[in-house]
């Protein structure tokens, strides 16, 4: 018997298939928890298509160098207590809670799939969509994500104690020797923790003495006035500040305990950082746009803003001198892309960056690390 195929016949199809999905779906035998796990071949097919996307969506990016130590130190910082209550730790094993998902996570100590590094920015920028995997928090800052796929290349090879020095800074041996970290490591709802908790964590990356690492993972903090580090921890926790290492350490804290943190810092003494060298002539450049600014670009003085006096009238502005001239050179690159976002006066300083040519970034960032004061 031949049937022929008509427009009317292949929409009854459709509509019949519709419809008995809907039925399927409306009766509930379908089973959707967790518990029950996947036939084998869903479970290939599923890990078959995601990592054809993962490939696919990463041939156009472009690694860039990933052999900083600065890198691993901020990848570290974060995988401590963005993923590591997930995926383990050298020493810490997985949460029991996360190991009974669907899927569950791979324990990274244990197993890590063979990904390229730009198929691993895939996943870390825009999580896994169907499993636990969430996108990085401010997806636009690609910085930070490289410094995660520098620091993921390093790990499934990483002895123990140097994890804990990666990842908690200077008090990594007093930190606990097995995982078993706690789910409750990302939570972001219920009570905040305590304003020395809160303390302890900003101090594994920032130092107690504001100082940072022995490197330019991290900004200086000490000697920066206390209003200004309350608004920048502000912007962070409610989000008009990007960021995927800072927006959730500074969310589980409430507005009056980032305070105390501000109240903190802002008394460290200040000390400027050592800096790499630079030449004369850029170090020129920089201090005339910094002094003078670019009045033909419509840029006016760095100083007149972020100079001794400026400060003095106005403590929510920062005070750049001393500071590394990478991070320094990051923000303004930052501010152009659109990706930083701020507290209060990031509409003014967007635009100002905005006006400025990379050569200029690099100069102005060099002079003002050389500082050792306010200037004038």
């Amino acid at each position: 018997m031949i049937i022929r195929l008509t427009l009317r016949r292949i929409g009854l199809g459709l509509a019949a298939l519709l419809l008995g999905g809907l039925l399927v779906g409306w009766s509930g035998v379908i089973y959707v928890g967790a518990s029950g796990g996947h036939w084998p071949v869903t479970e290939w097919f599923l890990h078959w298509v995601m990592r054809n996307s993962v490939r696919t969506r990463a041939l156009a990016l472009e690694v860039p160098d990933l052999s900083g130590p600065a890198l691993l130190d901020r990848g570290a910082g974060h995988y401590a207590t963005g993923c590591a209550p997930c995926h383990g730790a050298p020493g810490e094993r997985q949460n029991p809670i996360v190991q009974a998902s669907l899927p569950p996570p791979p324990e990274f100590s244990k197993r890590f799939d063979p990904w390229k590094p730009e198929e691993l920015f895939r996943i870390v920028q825009h999580g896994v969509r169907y499993s636990g995997m969430p996108a990085w928090v401010a997806i636009e800052r690609h910085d930070e994500i490289w410094a995660m796929v520098a620091f993921l290349e390093k790990l499934p090879r990483m002895p123990q104690d140097e994890y804990q020095r990666l990842a908690f800074g200077p008090e990594g041996a007093r930190q606990p020797s097995s995982g078993l970290i706690g789910i409750g490591a990302i939570n972001t709802g219920g009570p905040a923790p305590p304003a020395q908790e809160a303390l302890a964590d900003c101090a594994r990356c920032h130092g107690m003495d504001g100082r940072g690492r022995e490197n330019d993972a991290f900004p200086v903090l000490a000697g920066q006035s206390e209003a200004y580090l309350r608004e920048a921890l502000l912007a962070f926790s409610h989000g008009t500040r990007h960021s995927g290492l800072m927006q959730p350490p500074a969310a589980r804290a409430d507005d009056a305990i980032l305070g105390q943190i501000a109240t903190h810092y802002a008394r460290q003494p200040f000390a400027p950082v050592p800096h790499p060298p630079a030449e004369t002539a850029l170090l020129e450049e920089g201090e005339r746009i910094a002094r003078q600014g670019i009045p033909a670009e419509g840029v006016p003085a760095c100083l007149s803003c972020h100079g001794g006096a400026a400060l003095a009238r106005n403590p929510s502005y920062p005070a750049l001198h001393g500071q590394h001239a990478s991070y320094l050179e990051n923000q303004l690159v930052q501010w152009q892309a659109g990706t930083r976002g701020g507290g209060p006066y990031r509409d003014l300083m967007g635009t100002i960056a905005g006006r400025l040519s990379p050569e200029q970034n690099k100069a102005v960032a060099a002079w003002f690390a050389r500082q050792d004061k306010a200037s004038d």
